[in-house]
């Protein structure tokens, strides 16, 4: 994924290993699933890839 024009990551990047879901991600890193997907347009959430990059965007605290 790194030629897609995907925005640039505000976070850090994520790299699919086997097992990880959307889900799972968002849980690890506190993020929503929406805030996910708004992050990865161009990814195809049905069909994650070993090896494939998530952009896991910066979490903004709340006031």
């Amino acid at each position: 994924m790194k030629d897609c024009p995907c925005p640039r990551c505000i976070g850090f990047t994520h790299t699919i290993e086997p097992g990880d879901t959307l889900y799972k991600l968002s849980r690890r890193y506190h993020v929503r699933v929406s805030a996910l997907l708004f992050a990865n347009p161009y990814v195809d959430i049905y069909n994650l890839q070993i090896g494939d990059e998530l952009c896991i965007p910066r979490v903004q605290p709340f006031d």
